[in-house]
């Protein structure tokens, strides 16, 4: 068995460097004695170093250009890597591994044609590119090409002591009768953030229920949305958001039986630590390959025409309608909320018995 040392190269975002723990696994079941190395962008290496089978972080600068990245990968070539894997296909990953030709492994595919004419002409073309394969199933690509029969592993991220700690601590009042759900209602980008008077809304009915909880979570900048939502459902709603890091969310989401958010990599990281999501789509879908994938998580997605208008939701919206989540009613989330729930509490009544 190949024991030399494994480099896997994913920068960014940090929702895709969740997803890569699924490939990481499948790494460590056919290389069980090899070292994998990652490298990533260094604002993400606490999630790099919760990774699963990861021994080693590599961070590279945000700002780093092509001296310094070259640089990098001239040393990793020195490393005498047996396999290296670029899951990532931009520019900057292309510099880093091109000393290390020789050992990379192909076959990752962002799909970008099909997803570009999605984009430009509103036309899915997918099914003639091979489909609408998820992230993770397409991270699997390279080692299928080299002889290997990867399976599928769900996502994981192994969450250090001190944040399950502090999630601990900072939920220590729930009841043991109590149920908590996350609730994550920002996202990095305004256009694909569901309206907050829809999320108050939404969370005051679900708050019909006796003995729930709501743990609200996002960055500092999402502080402002939290407000109406606690004004929504008084005493049901702990309000976290701007005060964690996102190891200490995934903590929180792991004392929680399911989460409600966007697609964003909270969405992500509720699934790694094992729970269902349901996760609203606006201006990108579900067709790039970010859906959430556990069985009892739910989409919400009802686009109008023009939708997908951008890869990531960073473009504002072009209608003054923003119809893509304008056209999520509340009855239509509650019910799909409900329904996630009820699963839920299905599930664990079964595991008692």
């Amino acid at each position: 068995m190949d024991a030399a040392a494994i480099l896997v190269v994913r920068l960014s975002s940090l929702g895709d460097v969740i997803l890569s723990s699924s490939f990481l696994q499948s790494c460590r079941e056919h290389f069980p004695a090899s070292r994998i190395d990652f490298v990533v962008r260094e604002d993400l290496l606490p999630v790099a170093s919760a990774l699963p089978e990861v021994q080693r972080v590599i961070a590279v600068r945000r700002e780093a250009r092509l001296p310094t990245l070259l640089a990098l990968g001239a040393r990793l070539a020195r490393e005498g890597y047996a396999h290296v894997f670029d899951l990532h296909q931009s520019a900057r990953s292309r510099l880093l591994t091109w000393r290390l030709q020789r050992h990379l492994r192909r076959g990752f595919s962002k799909q970008g044609l099909p997803r570009w004419i999605l984009l430009r002409f509103h036309r899915d073309l997918y099914d003639r590119f091979g489909g609408g394969v998820p992230l993770r199933e397409r991270m699997l690509k390279p080692l299928r090409r080299l002889g290997y029969n990867s399976r599928l592993h769900d996502t994981q991220l192994v969450i250090p002591m001190p944040a399950q700690a502090r999630a601990a601590t900072l939920l220590a009042d729930i009841g043991p009768q109590e149920t908590c759900v996350g609730v994550a209602p920002g996202a990095r980008w305004s256009a694909k953030r569901w309206p907050v008077e829809r999320w108050a809304a939404l969370v005051a009915e679900l708050a019909r229920t006796p003995q729930r909880r709501f743990i609200l979570l996002g960055d500092a900048s999402e502080k402002a949305l939290s407000g109406p939502i606690v004004a929504a459902a008084p005493g049901r709603c702990i309000d976290l958001v701007g005060e964690l890091d996102i190891l200490e969310s995934a903590a929180v989401l792991q004392r929680c039986c399911a989460a409600l958010g966007h697609d964003s990599a909270l969405m992500h990281a509720a699934e790694a630590v094992g729970r269902p999501v349901l996760t609203f789509f606006g201006p990108t879908t579900p067709r790039f390959g970010y859906a959430p994938y556990r069985s009892r998580s739910r989409v919400l997605h009802r686009p109008p025409p023009c939708n997908p208008c951008s890869k990531n939701g960073s473009r504002p919206c072009m209608r003054p309608t923003h119809e893509c989540m304008e056209n999520i009613g509340v009855p239509t989330a509650l019910a799909a909320a409900s329904e996630l729930l009820a699963h839920v509490a299905e599930d664990a009544l079964e595991q008692t018995l």
